[in-house]
């Protein structure tokens, strides 16, 4: 059996499991268009979290670590966030990262969270979050504190590793006059449409060669999947959020884990320890020698991660 054809079965295992699992939907979202949306059939009393996930990504990508919570006793929701995956865009060029404004990513984990409790507003929910997913999850939480029960923050983008040439103090500044300009649907210099062909040397998301493999394969082979770099409005409102989660992190209360990587090459690791360090109620966990997509990782980081997560989940159950 080639690599190709051990992915596709390995996807479709995924796939049965999904839909065996959970029911998909459409709901409108704030940004315009509709958001995909996967609930669970049924949860059986386990402790219920939404899947919170980050800029490029789309549920397929999750599968196996919804699989994995799920036989250690916690459901999941999944969705994809506005203007990536199988939800809508807002640029007619699909491949653009774009978003009006972090605002609308905020609002939409909102009405997730609200179908997630059969429209119920006195609900509050668990959050899983990864990377630009942990922006998102952090201001809900300091937006709306009742609508969130605990948190999880893998990998949350606090600052930016932005690899530009560009020193980081002008970076904010051109995204703001690129957008004046009119710039905000055009990539940021040096970014354009997603490479097909990465190479697992030179990834800085996962040291499992083996789940960045296929990774890559899901993304190739869904036709929805592929996202190229950011635009500069993307990058506007995202320097915006992560200003204002930084500079609210004292009145940041809800109960959260923080897991970050050392050696994160896609986030600042240090600016999510000073985020740790001001905020209460929270407990922070580094891992070492892996990469920024911590739930995509090598099976013993990953295992750790999994257990601490399920039992974060049902402490106070």
């Amino acid at each position: 059996m080639t690599q190709q054809e051990e992915f596709l079965e390995r996807y479709r295992n995924l796939r049965d499991w999904y839909y065996s699992i959970f029911t998909e939907m459409r709901i409108a979202s704030s940004g315009g268009g509709t958001l995909r949306v996967a609930l669970p059939k049924d949860h059986a009393g386990n402790p219920l979290a939404v899947v919170v996930s980050g800029r490029t990504e789309y549920l397929e990508k999750y599968l196996e670590f919804a699989r994995d919570l799920y036989h250690r006793g916690v459901s999941t929701v999944l969705y994809d966030h506005c203007g990536q995956g199988d939800s809508d865009r807002q640029l007619a060029d699909r491949q653009k990262g774009y978003i009006d404004s972090f605002e609308t990513y905020v609002t939409d984990l909102g009405k997730v969270i609200k179908k997630t409790h059969n429209d119920s507003k006195d609900v509050p929910a668990n959050l899983i979050s990864h990377s630009m997913g942990g922006t998102v999850a952090a201001l809900l939480g300091l937006r709306h504190p009742e609508q969130v029960k605990k948190m999880v923050l893998g990998s949350p983008m606090c600052a930016i590793v932005t690899g530009s040439r560009v020193p980081q103090f002008l970076i904010k500044p051109i995204t703001a006059v690129g957008c004046h300009l009119g710039f905000g649907d055009r990539y940021m210099p040096s970014k354009g449409p997603y490479r097909p062909d990465m190479q697992f040397h030179e990834n800085p998301f996962t040291s499992d060669e083996n789940r960045f493999s296929f990774n890559q394969f899901l993304t190739n082979s869904l036709d929805f999947a592929p996202l190229g770099g950011p635009t500069f409005r993307w990058l506007h409102e995202a320097y915006k959020a992560m200003r204002d989660i930084n500079s609210k992190a004292e009145r940041f209360l809800c109960p959260h884990l923080t897991l970050t990587a050392a050696g994160d090459q896609i986030v600042k690791t240090a600016a999510v320890k000073r985020f740790c360090e001001r905020s209460s109620n929270g407990t922070h966990e580094e891992y070492m020698d892996v990469r920024h997509e911590l739930f995509m990782e090598i099976d013993r980081v990953r295992d750790d991660i999994l257990s601490r997560i399920v039992a974060f989940l049902e402490t106070d159950r």
